[in-house]
């Protein structure tokens, strides 16, 4: 597909959006999503190319999060084999649905996805006082494994359930949690981005502008997160989240 320079521009603009956004919190796809929608893209096209675009970002970020990677280097060798396996199950799953069923799903995709963003840091909290089972335990492996599916299914919004249940899990304060979800969201969208180039679903010509602004945006956001207000920047992300989920019901 070409790309205009007005839709250049718009997928830039949303790139470095979304790299600030991911390298922060979470919630960056909920606006390099509908920008591919907006080009012409279709839905799983838009879904797929957005997880490949969004990989160098998450990637940027891991550097400026080095020495928390390093205080935590001994959790990483079950949670990278935990989100391996359920990234394959994840693209295997849209690989055999295909994009009718995707089609169907989006919207309420991007509903789950907000509400899932919105209510982490609740269920963050209720586990660490009322749920031990999931600080290390079968039940938090069996999350993990499943939002590992969700990442390379879909993909919107998980990078903030990766965060509650990474501080869950005993990653420390957030910045350590957000190391190792940078991590974990670079591993599964270089997967999906590997896969789903081999089914021909991305279109890299329309990811160039966002894997630019993304890169920056991220090396930018990893900066700035230790100064940004989080609850002002989650609640502009709930709100774009759900304007997005209303758009996708009606068209």
């Amino acid at each position: 597909m070409g790309v205009s320079v007005a839709e250049w521009l718009l997928l830039l603009g949303a790139g470095l959006v979304a790299g600030v956004i991911n390298s922060v919190a979470s919630g960056g796809s909920f606006f390099t999503y509908p920008a591919f929608l907006l080009t012409g893209l279709t839905p799983i096209a838009a879904a797929t190319t957005t997880l490949a675009a969004l990989t160098p970002g998450n990637l940027a970020a891991v550097p400026e999060y080095w020495p928390e990677v390093i205080a935590r280097r001994e959790k990483y060798p079950r949670l990278l084999a935990v989100v391996t396996s359920g990234a394959v199950l994840g693209v295997a799953l849209l690989l055999t649905t295909g994009p009718e069923a995707f089609d169907t799903l989006v919207p309420w995709l991007i509903l789950a996805a907000t509400a899932m963003f919105a209510m982490s840091p609740l269920i963050a909290r209720w586990a660490g006082v009322s749920a031990p089972s999931l600080t290390d335990g079968l039940l938090g492996t069996v999350i993990l494994f499943v939002l590992s599916i969700y990442l390379t299914y879909f993909g919107s919004g998980v990078g903030n359930m990766f965060l509650a249940m990474l501080l869950i899990r005993g990653f420390g304060e957030f910045l350590s949690a957000n190391a190792a979800k940078n991590i974990v969201m670079t591993l599964g969208t270089v997967m999906a981005a590997i896969a789903y180039t081999a089914a021909g679903y991305i279109d890299w010509i329309a990811a160039i502008p966002v894997l630019v602004g993304s890169t920056v945006g991220a090396r930018f956001g990893s900066i700035w997160a230790r100064s940004i207000p989080i609850r002002w920047l989650r609640m502009f992300i709930i709100a774009f989240g759900l304007f997005v989920a209303g758009w996708q019901f009606m068209s």
